[in-house]
């Protein structure tokens, strides 16, 4: 069965940055930001793929076919509820960015129910901090 992963930015009180913040600029464009994930992945999973099609493919490609998703907006964090609400996820990153909003769209509650195991972290020199999971089965 393939992997599936979802790739997001989240602030320090736990909501999706702004895509104009500039260390989402950083995450786009920098080799351990998104880059660095979109070229590990077979498959890019973008809003409009439907989620039968999804648990299809999932079910019918091998272990180590990896489907990548990032939430990077509204519309993208709304699919990712979606795949988290299915339960399809095995791996989770969150980059977590030095600044909080206090308001916004929260995504971190839609992050599906499980026990998660860190499975790697790392700082960067800009205080992003990548915390890599999976989910434990």
């Amino acid at each position: 069965m393939a992997k599936m992963q979802v790739i997001m930015p989240v602030t320090l009180d736990g909501f999706l940055p702004d895509k104009d913040e500039e260390l989402m600029e950083w995450l786009r464009t920098d080799r351990n930001g998104f880059p660095y994930w979109e070229e590990r992945a077979i498959f890019n999973m973008y809003p409009h793929y439907g989620m039968l099609d999804l648990m299809d493919a999932k079910e019918r490609h091998k272990n180590n076919c990896t489907f990548f998703m990032k939430v990077e907006d509204g519309k993208s964090a709304e699919y990712a509820g979606g795949i988290f609400l299915y339960r399809l996820v095995d791996e989770l990153v969150i980059y977590l960015l030095p600044i909080s909003y206090k308001s916004g769209k929260n995504i971190t509650g839609r992050i599906q129910l499980g026990q998660w195991s860190l499975r790697d972290a790392k700082t960067f020199r800009n205080d992003i901090c990548r915390l890599v999971y999976h989910l434990k089965i």
